[in-house]
């Protein structure tokens, strides 16, 4: 790909900055005319190459902001496992505004959840609090560097369903606790007060529970 698309965009359209991950790319347009003209030329060429561009997946995309706030049809797309949207912000003047900014994608999440499911958690009720932690840790700590590197607030569901796992699992371990949701959850709250750095998510989402 790299003869067949980069070095060819380079001497071709050297005005579009692009980044590609082996076969998945996004360039950068000036106007939807610009992008028309671009997608059509790309597809040209990786017809020459033997390539085809994918049918659904290639896309016309309106990164719609504060600036750009025209209606669009399509104003997301993936990339790399982060979904990117329009999202609410804070200005450094304290107001909300629209960027159009990078976040974990629902797919991404749901893979993350998938994982922690086959960990079985509420089941590991032989160890301790802390053997947990040591055990989820290392996992949780590069989904949230990979993951949390933009936009770390649509991380936080999965905080609260490795949460809501603890939960479960301390009813499992306290006899106390059984058939107490509520006041798992409160036994859970006191945890991540007393010990906000047990685990990777308590550190970086506060002390919530949800």
């Amino acid at each position: 790909m790299h003869y067949a698309f980069d070095a060819w965009m380079q001497r071709h359209f050297p005005q579009c900055l692009f980044a590609r991950y082996a076969d998945d790319a996004v360039v950068h347009c000036r106007s939807e005319a610009h992008a028309q003209e671009v997608m059509h030329a790309i597809a040209s060429r990786l017809a020459e190459c033997g390539l085809q561009m994918h049918p659904e997946k290639s896309k016309i995309v309106y990164c719609k902001d504060r600036s750009r706030n025209q209606a669009y049809p399509n104003v997301t797309f993936t990339f790399l496992g982060f979904l990117f949207r329009p999202r609410r912000v804070l200005t450094k003047f304290g107001r909300l505004s629209t960027s159009f900014l990078p976040g974990v994608s629902p797919a991404a999440l749901q893979r993350m959840r998938q994982a922690v499911r086959r960990w079985r958690l509420p089941r590991q009720t032989s160890g301790s609090l802390v053997d947990l932690a040591e055990q989820c840790n290392p996992t949780i700590r590069g989904w949230w560097n990979y993951y949390g590197a933009f936009y770390r607030t649509a991380m936080h569901g999965l905080g609260r369903y490795l949460d809501r796992k603890l939960v479960r699992w301390a009813q499992r371990k306290y006899k106390t606790l059984r058939r107490h949701t509520r006041r798992s959850e409160e036994w859970l709250h006191k945890m991540k007060k007393a010990y906000p750095r047990q685990f990777v998510h308590w550190q970086l989402q506060g002390a919530s529970v949800g």
